[in-house]
């Protein structure tokens, strides 16, 4: 009988969440199944529950490493991109982030929304915490890295920002399609219920970055 290596077993259960992302990129949370993601992925449903005891723990999984990763590829960014020192600068890089986010890894921001209200409820404590502590590794890398340049900013302040990135256009989404149900158009015309994602996104990340400034000007 073959033992899997630690690289073999982190492997299989790779496989696994790419099959489930590629399933959600497709299909609403609730239409995918654990058979589904067994098949999609190639494994037997027997040796899925190995690797995740529920669904929930497989899409827990893919937001946080989704989100470190989406973190890694800011510092790189970051480190490999123009010498940044101002706050114009700095709002400029951060509006990039936001269209690279939004345009790029909307996946992602959808399994954002499912996080508190579904997510928690079946997945993994500990291994939730495992995945939030090597989130917030990176987190703590990419605000120190830039407070390192703007150094009005402590590396505290600037790890922040982007929970408030997060924060603004995960609660926009929330309010988009008010005039959709269930996908299906509702007929009604409610245009002020309508939202533009990324012109507000940025609107109010610059709000935020404007007030920051103040703060600490002051």
């Amino acid at each position: 009988m073959h033992v899997l290596t630690p690289e073999e077993k982190q492997a299989k259960k790779q496989l696994i969440a790419t099959a489930a992302s590629k399933l959600f990129q497709e299909h609403d949370f609730n239409e995918i199944s654990m058979a589904q993601i067994a098949s999609e992925s190639g494994v037997a449903k027997g040796t899925l529950f190995n690797y995740f005891k529920t669904k929930e723990n497989i899409f827990m999984y893919l937001l946080l490493s989704g989100y470190q990763n989406y973190l890694k590829e800011v510092l790189f960014d970051w480190q490999n991109g123009p010498q940044i020192t101002t706050w114009g600068q700095l709002t400029a890089f951060l509006l990039k982030q936001n269209h690279y986010l939004i345009h790029e890894k909307a996946d992602l921001l959808r399994l954002n929304a499912l996080r508190a209200p579904i997510l928690e409820a079946a997945a993994d404590r500990e291994q939730t915490l495992a995945g939030r502590a090597a989130l917030y590794q990176i987190s703590q890398e990419l605000g120190q890295t830039i407070a390192n340049s703007i150094t009005e900013l402590s590396a505290k302040k600037a790890s922040h920002i982007f929970v408030i990135q997060s924060a603004i256009i995960s609660g926009l989404m929330n309010m988009m399609n008010l005039d959709e149900f269930h996908h299906d158009q509702l007929p009604v015309d409610f245009k002020e219920f309508q939202i533009d994602l990324e012109t507000e996104a940025n609107q109010l990340l610059e709000f935020y970055l404007q007030g920051l400034q103040k703060e600490l000007e002051r």
